[in-house]
């Protein structure tokens, strides 16, 4: 039972270890990294009061285009030129179809806008559907905005891992060398 627990231990380490590099990659190359579908973004303005504010960390999920529908609020990348391909989350008021390519074509609105978008959204640079809000975002928000600076990404991601690579490194020659020593000990017998 010992075994299958520090197996088990050993494994879910593995996997978080895993995660997170996934996580480094995902945003060296300014991509959300997704976990099962699902995405934790950081809210830059006040667009979409009073649903939620600038400071404000939210889920959405990924959906199909038979799961959007009037209403929703969905993140997308915007083709607004002075956003330059930044991500925009707004709410869907109306839904047409391209008559030329017969894909349906998204017009949105922040909720705190008086005017609408001036760009229209296509389903595939929709990223995902608004699932909800954070609690204690801000203080989240705080956080992610400190990751920003070099020292304290170091000190609070990088050393960590380092620490805990190192740690399993150490553990793993142990028990190469107690099990070498149990052989020698079986092979005196």
């Amino acid at each position: 039972m010992k075994k299958l627990l520090a197996g088990t231990g050993n494994l879910i380490f593995i996997a978080v270890t895993l995660y997170l590099c996934y996580f480094i990659v995902s945003a060296a190359y300014n991509r959300t990294p997704a976990f099962f579908g699902y995405r934790m973004l950081r809210v830059v303005t006040d667009s979409m009061e009073p649903v939620f504010a600038g400071g404000d960390c939210i889920i959405i999920k990924e959906a199909g285009e038979e799961e959007l529908a009037i209403g929703d609020i969905v993140t997308f990348v915007s083709g607004d030129p002075s956003l330059e391909g930044a991500y925009n989350t707004h709410r869907i008021y109306d839904i047409a179809r391209d008559y030329t390519t017969g894909e349906a074509v998204y017009y949105t609105k922040g909720d705190g806008n008086t005017w609408t978008d001036e760009y229209t959204v296509s389903r595939e640079d929709i990223v995902g559907k608004y699932v909800g809000k954070i609690p204690y975002g801000e203080a989240l928000t705080l956080f992610l905005d400190k990751l920003a600076e070099k020292n304290f990404y170091f000190a609070a991601i990088i050393l960590p891992i380092v620490l805990c690579l190192t740690s399993c490194v150490v553990q793993l020659v142990k028990e190469i060398r107690r099990a070498a020593r149990k052989r020698g000990e079986d092979e005196e017998v």
